[in-house]
């Protein structure tokens, strides 16, 4: 593995701690870990930066995942240019095989759309010209890379790079059928590689074409769902092109055409792109209204500015400042190594979402991506006693809207506008007045490092998380927020219709024909192509996220007893809904399907709350105690289900941090009947479900709002802000 160990001669077991050495590179911090190993920051003796990807120890004695590594390593050396992330070393014969690679400073294509919005048509354009640049590259080494993908293209300031060429084969047309093998990725895969045969050049055209439609829609072009059914329509049916500015529909088209022969060349793609002519096809002409044409784009590129830019330069001066901690590297230096936060790992890229800071003493302390300090959880938590504060803030408006985290703060509404304190100190970054107070029944919604807030005027607007400058504001006739995804942002207008705005400018897009029913506030959530919208009498719309067609409702039912204040909040899992209200369900996104479901029969559940493959719901009984249940998510196999005490439904989902899960308790009747009682908000143990404990401060109204990040759980109520430590 390499001649080095650790200063008392401790040789590297797996853990990947800081100050171990993994070959020639001492480790700084982990990266991020997937199922085939994990990826760890490193320096050398001399400070040049690495990514250094390590096969899991588990793995290492398997010859066929080692054979994998190889060849990964292998494809990656034999490419040469920029759009690919440089092989440095790698050692594939020891204890421990792992593969060192050029450290880019960038997000993924995924973590950009996510983060920073859908790219328009120029971006989209310069994208695909320097991608097509790439993969002529890595066709002219002889190989073809087989799995472009969002998440397998790192932007960073001198343009994508491509990575983790797990899959990659020589250009002669080995197919991938090992068994045990998925042959790359359902929507991105063409159909020659579904269907198991010689998947050449034309392969990575067919991605790159699926890639482009993302990139400006964020979703890919064959939709979501079961990867069978993905690929079912990959082979048989027309991609879904909706969404993709005009002049690039015919370029996507061509490049995702059935047959391989009729898809553009690399190159040709290029030329199309950056406006040097219409591309022909590999073999035949194309089919009228095939033909690709391009216009040049004078603009810069967007990770040269824009959201996209600042989100790299975040990225590097974070980097920047974790290996200074370590031993000294300027901003400058890190660019230059291209240094950045996301590499390949277990066949797929993997964000750095926490690495390691280095106090004085030389102790590990953890900090989130966004450079927060992340609080020490709570060893030994004592049964029925609540921790005190981190820190308090105050001057909130008593009934919200907030908290959200984004970036190194968490955000509140006050009487006016908005105020924005650090995680860790409860420092007041910022504050906002928007000139009319926020609207206090929908929520705050957050993309990357931009919060988006309606306010009591219709507007809609968009803040920098980080200093709370306003990016951008229109008028909306907004009656509140609902939710967004990666190319929109959807609010409820004055006539109680959905309305959908461009996440990047706030441009409307469409406005639904069909209102929803029953007053008060609605919960919303996307999940693929579909947005849900609940109202509080349990009325379901399900639109389209491209048309604001109604694709199907349901009505998830009321409580007996109380009409609760907002609709029950759907939660997102994959391609599909998970409900309450009358039964528990995960309902399949694009058509309203049960993939399970648990009827509530004398009860009724709570809205639910999605973490790490579990389900946890509050299931109140009308005569027998009430119940917390955690069930599995894909399947809804029961886990555990303990007595509970809530006071109503509840209507928001908890946050699930460390192993707890915090929810809001609802109110009942005091003892004498005079007055409704708070119950406060709980604490609950996630392996067992087990009560910890419940925090109140004894104030009649209720209205606890929670939020959670960097091992903090925030909670709001009144005018007052918490952050309390984490189990």
């Amino acid at each position: 593995m390499g001649g080095h160990g650790l200063g008392d001669g401790e040789a590297w077991a797996g853990g990947g701690g800081s100050g171990q050495w993994i070959g020639p590179y001492r480790v700084v911090a982990l990266l991020g870990e997937g199922g085939m190993g994990a990826v760890y920051l490193g320096r050398d003796v001399r400070g040049r930066v690495a990514a250094v990807k390590v096969l899991r120890v588990e793995l290492a004695a398997d010859e066929g995942m080692v054979r994998r590594f190889r060849r990964e390593a292998d494809a990656a050396a034999a490419v040469r240019g920029r759009g690919v992330a440089r092989v440095l070393g790698y050692d594939l014969d020891g204890p421990v095989p792992w593969i060192a690679a050029a450290y880019l400073a960038g997000p993924t294509l995924h973590q950009a759309v996510a983060a920073c919005g859908v790219l328009d048509g120029n971006g989209t354009r310069a994208l695909g010209a320097e991608l097509a640049r790439t993969v002529a590259e890595i066709h002219a080494a002889g190989l073809v890379h087989r799995d472009l993908k969002p998440s397998n293209i790192v932007l960073t300031r001198a343009g994508p790079c491509v990575i983790d060429f797990g899959i990659a084969r020589p250009e002669y047309g080995l197919t991938l059928t090992e068994p045990g093998l998925v042959p790359a990725t359902p929507g991105y895969a063409p159909p020659e590689q579904v269907t198991g045969r010689r998947a050449g050049p034309p392969a990575d055209v067919f991605a790159l074409g699926a890639v482009l439609a993302f990139a400006c829609t964020g979703r890919g072009p064959f939709g979501s769902g079961h990867p069978a059914a993905v690929s079912f329509r990959v082979v048989h049916e027309e991609p879904s092109l909706d969404g993709v500015p005009e002049t690039l529909v015919p370029v996507v088209r061509a490049c995702l055409e059935k047959d391989p022969a009729r898809r553009p060349t690399p190159g040709e793609l290029a030329r199309a792109l950056v406006g040097e002519g219409a591309a022909r096809t590999a073999a035949r002409p194309p089919r009228a209204g095939r033909r690709l044409t391009g216009s040049s784009s004078a603009s810069a590129p967007p990770w040269r500015h824009g959201p996209l830019a600042d989100e790299i330069a975040r990225r590097t001066d974070e980097a920047a400042a974790l290996l200074k901690a370590e031993g000294g590297l300027s901003r400058r230096a890190v660019f230059a190594a291209g240094a950045g936060a996301v590499v390949a790992g277990g066949g797929g890229a993997t964000g750095w979402w926490l690495s390691r800071d280095r106090d004085p003493g030389g102790g590990a302390a953890p900090v989130t991506a966004d450079g927060v300090p992340v609080a020490e959880p709570l060893a030994r938590p004592t049964a029925g006693t609540v921790p005190q504060p981190f820190w308090t803030a105050g001057q909130l408006s008593e009934s919200g809207p907030g908290p959200v985290t984004a970036d190194r703060v968490v955000v509140v509404g006050t009487g006016d506008g908005l105020a924005a304190f650090a995680q860790h100190t409860g420092a007041r970054a910022w504050t906002w007045a928007g000139g009319a107070a926020p609207d206090r029944a929908g929520p705050l919604l957050v993309a990357g490092r931009t919060v988006l807030v309606v306010t009591a005027d219709g507007r809609l607007t968009a803040l920098d998380a980080r200093r709370g400058a306003r990016l951008w504001s229109v008028r909306a006739d907004a009656e509140q927020a609902l939710a967004l995804d990666a190319a929109h942002v959807y609010v409820l207008d004055g006539d109680r219709r959905v309305k959908a705005l461009a996440r990047a400018d706030g441009a409307e897009r469409w406005t639904a024909r069909r209102a929803l029913g029953s007053t008060g506030a609605v919960s919303g959530a996307a999940a693929g192509d579909r947005l849900m919208a609940v109202a509080r009498d349990g009325g379901t719309l399900v639109l389209d996220t491209e048309s604001g067609a109604v694709r199907w409702e349901r009505d998830i039912g009321r409580p007996r007893h109380v009409l609760p204040s907002a609709g029950l909040t759907p939660a997102p899992v994959r391609d599909g809904f998970c409900v309450g209200g009358d039964t528990l369900a995960l309902l399949d996104a694009r058509g309203g399907g049960e993939r399970w479901s648990v009827p509530a029969e004398d009860s009724f559940w709570g809205a639910p709350t999605v973490a790490d493959g579990r389900v946890y719901a509050a299931r109140l009984y009308t005569v027998r105690k009430d119940e917390l249940t955690c069930r599995d998510a894909g399947n809804g196999d029961p886990r555990w289900s303990v007595p509970f005490d809530f006071g109503a439904e509840p209507v928001r989902p908890g946050v699930v941090l460390g192993n707890a899960l915090y929810g809001a308790l609802g109110r009942r009747t005091g003892p004498a009947h005079e007055r409704l009682q708070d119950l406060g908000v709980y604490t609950a143990d996630i392996r067992t479900g087990r009560l910890l404990w419940t925090f109140n401060d004894d104030v009649d109204q209720a209205g606890w709002r929670l939020a959670g990040a960097a091992g903090r759980v925030f909670v709001a109520r009144r005018t007052t802000l918490r952050a309390l430590p984490v189990f």
